[in-house]
C-alpha cells in the first residue's frame, strides 16, 4: 500500500471526503444556462484548430440553400404551365422565357432536363431531396449507441454525388474535431501530477475519452452552423416567396410564430434535458468501469467464485444506463407532446388559408404547392433557431465532463531559465523538505538527509511514514510544499519534470509490462537502443539468463501484465528498462517485496554492483534488505528517525528494533 492509499484509508483521517471532493468536484449539481453558455464557447478552440475543413463544410452546406430554393418549382410549372397551360409569371418567367419556356413541350423538357441534372447531382427527382448522413439505426439506447452516431457524423441536407462530397467533408471534419479533444484529454491525463488521479476509474477515464469527446461536434453542428443555415434559409425563403407573391403576408407570419413556440418549450425543458444528459453519461461511464475492473481483477472473482455475483452487478449498471436513456426519450417525448399540438395548428391554419384562396380564385394548385413548401422552408428553420438551445443541452453535459479533466492541474512546466542537468548526479540532497498529497496534511515535515553515488541507501519506516512519497518527491512526481531537494546543488524547482526523469531511473513496487516481446518491454524508454544495448542491460540486471533460456528469447511474446514470468523474473526486467537509459540514479520501491531468500539475494547482489557507480535508493522493509545496504534512513511520524547502518540502528533505536520485530506482518507502504 502507497502512503497516499494508507493515509486515505486511516480510520477517521477524513480521507472518504477528501477523495470525494476533490475528483471532479466541479461536476456536482446541475449546470446553470450561463455555465451551459461558457462551456459552448470554451469548446469553440478545439473546431477553430481545424478552420480550413470548417469552411469548407459552411461553403458546401451554404450553397446548398441555393438549390433548395428550386426544389419545389417543378412541381407547380408541370400542375400549372404545363398541364393547365397558364403563362409563365413571376421568377419563373423571368427565368425560363428566354430559353422557350412559352411553349408547353419545351417546357415540359426543361422541367425534365433539370430533374435528370439534379437526380445525378443531389438526389432530387420530383421532389425535395432526402439528406444523407452516416448514422446507423441500430446504434445502441444508451449514450456509448447514441455516441457512436455522435463520433462519426457526416451529413448533408442533399443526396448524390454533391450530397456524398459534402457527407464526406462532414465526416473528416467531425473525425478530426473528436481526435483532437480526445488526444487533448489523453495528455491532460498523462500531465496530470500522478496523486490527483489516484482514485480515478479507468473505466470511467475511457468513457470521457473515448464518448463524452463526441459531444464537441454538437458546438459546431448544433449551437452555429444549424441555427446559422436556419435563418439564411428562412431569409432566403422570404425573399423569393415575396417576389413570387408580393402581396402574400399570411404565410410568413404563421411560419415565424414556430420560434417562439418551439424557443419557450425548449427553454423550459433546458435544465432539464442538461442534468438528464449528465446523469445519462455518468451510468454509461458506470458500466464501463464495471466491466473494466471485473475484467482486472478476473482472477481474483474466479478465486472467491463470485462470477454469478460479478455478472449481476455488471447487469444493473448496464440497465441502469439503459433506464436513463429511456428517461431521456421520455423528457424528449413529453417536449415533442407540447410542441406538436401547437405546430399542428400553425400548420392547419396555413392549409385552411392557402385552400380558402384556392376557394375564392385567387391562387391555382400549383400556387398552393409552392407556397406549402416555402411555408415549411420556413417554418422548420424558425423551429431549429427556437430548439436550438434545447438541441445543445444534452451535449453540454459531456463537455462538461470533458473540461473537468482539461481544466485539472497539470504538472510544473519548464521553468522560464531552465538548467541543463549533468549526465550525472553524484548527490541528491533533501533540505528541510515539507511535502504531501492534501494541502495542510503533510506526510513528511522538515526532512534532509543525502543519497550519495556509489553508496546503496535503504528508505524504511512504518506504513505511511512516507517512504513512497520520497521516492515521488524526488523527479517531482509531487511537488514539495517547503524546503528544497537539490542534485548536484541545483534545485529541483530550476529543472524540468522531463529532464530530471531523464537521469532517475525508477522501478515500482508493482511492474507493469506490456504485452509484447521481452525485447520491446526492456527497451520501452528508449525505442532506439539496439539489440546488443538491450542484451548488456539484460546482462547487468540480471536477467539474461533466464531470457536466453526461453525458446524465442528476447523475441519471446509476454502475456497480459507479464503473466508468464516469475515475481522476480519481473523485478528484473523492470532494472533492465531502468537501466537502458543509463540513469544517474535508480530508485527501487520493494523489490524484494515478492521474492524468496534466493530471489532477494541475486537481486541484492545485482543492485551492489550498479551501485558502484550511481546512486541506488532502495524503499524497503525487509531486514534482510535493510541489512544488505550501507545505510537505512528511518522514517517515523512523518520524519527521520535515524540514519545509519543497519546493525547501528539496531543497537541505537528502539523504535528501528520495534519496527523490525513486525516482520512479515508489516503492511507495506
Amino acid at each position: 500500500m502507497s502512503d497516499t492509499e494508507a493515509r486515505i484509508a486511516e480510520p477517521g483521517s477524513g480521507g472518504e471526503d477528501i477523495r470525494a471532493s476533490r475528483l471532479y468536484s466541479g461536476e456536482r449539481g446541475s449546470i446553470g444556462p450561463v455555465a451551459a453558455a461558457r462551456l459552448l464557447v470554451k469548446s469553440w478552440p478545439f473546431i477553430a484548430e481545424h478552420r480550413r475543413l470548417v469552411y469548407l463544410k459552411c461553403a458546401l452546406a451554404f450553397s446548398s440553400l441555393l438549390l433548395f430554393l428550386l426544389t419545389p418549382w417543378p412541381l407547380k410549372i408541370v400542375i400549372d404551365n404545363v398541364i393547365d397551360a397558364h403563362p409563365l409569371t413571376g421568377l419563373a418567367a423571368t427565368l425560363l422565357l428566354p430559353l422557350g419556356g412559352g411553349n408547353r413541350a419545351t417546357l415540359l423538357l426543361i422541367v425534365c432536363a433539370f430533374l435528370g441534372f439534379a437526380a445525378l447531382a443531389v438526389g432530387m427527382a420530383g421532389g425535395q431531396a432526402d439528406p444523407l448522413n452516416t448514422n446507423v439505426d441500430s446504434g445502441g439506447l444508451d449514450q456509448a449507441g447514441f455516441t457512436q452516431n455522435a463520433a462519426n457524423d457526416g451529413w448533408s441536407l442533399w443526396n448524390g454525388l454533391f450530397g456524398y462530397l459534402e457527407a464526406m467533408v462532414t465526416l473528416d471534419l467531425t473525425q478530426r474535431i473528436n481526435q483532437s479533444v480526445r488526444i487533448a484529454i489523453y495528455r491532460r491525463f498523462m500531465r496530470a501530477p500522478l496523486g490527483s488521479y489516484s482514485d480515478q476509474k479507468v473505466g470511467d477515464a475511457v468513457f470521457r475519452v473515448m464518448h463524452d469527446s463526441a459531444s464537441i461536434g454538437a458546438v459546431l453542428y448544433t449551437a452555429v452552423l444549424a441555427p446559422l443555415l436556419s435563418i439564411v434559409m428562412f431569409v432566403l425563403a422570404l425573399i423569393v416567396l415575396w417576389a413570387q407573391f408580393p402581396n402574400e403576408r399570411m404565410i410568413p407570419i404563421l411560419a415565424a410564430l414556430m420560434l417562439p413556440v418551439v424557443a419557450i418549450a425548449s427553454t423550459a425543458f433546458g435544465r432539464i434535458l442538461r442534468n438528464q444528459g449528465q446523469r445519462m453519461r455518468e451510468r454509461g461511464s458506470d458500466v464501463m468501469s464495471a466491466f473494466e475492473e471485473r475484467i482486472a481483477r478476473i482472477s481474483l472473482i474466479k478465486a472467491f467464485g463470485t462470477e454469478h455475483r460479478e455478472a449481476v452487478t455488471v447487469d444493473r449498471a448496464s440497465w441502469d444506463s439503459y433506464r436513463s436513456a429511456l428517461k431521456m426519450l421520455a423528457i424528449v417525448m413529453a417536449l415533442m407532446i407540447l410542441l406538436v399540438p401547437a405546430s399542428a395548428a400553425l400548420i392547419i391554419s396555413a392549409i385552411y388559408y392557402l385552400m380558402t384562396q384556392v376557394i375564392h380564385g385567387r391562387m391555382t394548385l400549383g400556387d398552393v404547392e409552392l407556397l406549402l413548401s416555402y411555408t415549411a422552408m420556413l417554418s422548420r428553420p424558425a423551429g431549429v433557431v427556437g430548439g436550438t438551445w434545447a438541441t445543445v443541452q444534452p451535449a453540454v453535459a459531456g463537455l462538461r465532463r470533458i473540461h473537468s479533466v482539461l481544466d485539472g492541474a497539470s504538472e510544473a512546466v519548464a521553468p522560464p531559465r531552465e538548467r541543463a542537468q549533468p549526465a550525472s548526479i553524484g548527490e541528491i540532497e533533501l533540505r528541510r523538505v515539507t511535502v504531501g498529497y492534501w494541502p495542510g496534511n503533510p506526510v513528511l515535515k522538515n526532512i534532509s538527509f543525502k543519497l550519495r553515488a556509489g553508496e546503496m541507501t535503504a528508505i524504511a519506516g512504518p506504513s505511511g511514514a512516507g517512504k513512497t512519497t520520497i521516492a515521488l518527491a524526488i523527479p517531482r512526481f509531487i511537488d514539495i510544499a517547503s524546503g528544497d531537494i537539490l542534485l548536484d546543488g541545483t534545485s529541483v524547482l530550476s529543472i524540468a519534470p522531463a529532464v530530471i526523469r531523464s537521469r532517475i531511473g525508477f522501478v515500482f513496487q508493482q511492474e507493469a509490462l506490456f504485452a509484447e516481446s521481452i525485447a520491446d518491454n526492456i527497451r520501452y524508454g528508449r525505442r532506439d537502443a539496439t539489440d546488443d544495448q538491450v542484451r548488456e542491460a539484460a546482462a547487468i540486471a540480471g536477467a539474461a539468463e533466464f531470457i536466453e533460456r526461453l525458446p524465442e528469447g528476447y523475441a519471446t511474446m509476454l502475456g497480459r501484465r507479464g503473466a508468464r514470468l516469475s515475481v522476480g523474473q519481473k523485478q528484473r526486467l523492470a532494472i533492465a528498462r531502468a537501466l537502458l537509459c543509463d540513469p544517474a540514479a535508480l530508485i527501487l520501491d520493494e523489490p524484494a517485496a515478492a521474492l524468496d531468500p534466493a530471489n532477494e539475494r541475486g537481486l541484492i547482489a545485482t543492485l551492489r554492483e550498479i551501485a558502484r557507480t550511481r546512486i541506488v535508493a532502495i524503499v524497503a522493509h525487509r531486514a534482510s534488505t535493510l541489512a544488505a545496504c550501507d545505510r537505512v534512513i528511518f522514517l517515523e511520524n512523518g520524519a527521520v528517525a535515524g540514519d545509519a547502518p543497519h546493525a547501528r540502528l539496531v543497537a541505537a533505536s528502539a523504535a528501528y528494533r520495534a519496527y523490525l520485530s513486525m516482520g512479515e506482518a508489516e503492511i507495506r507502504a
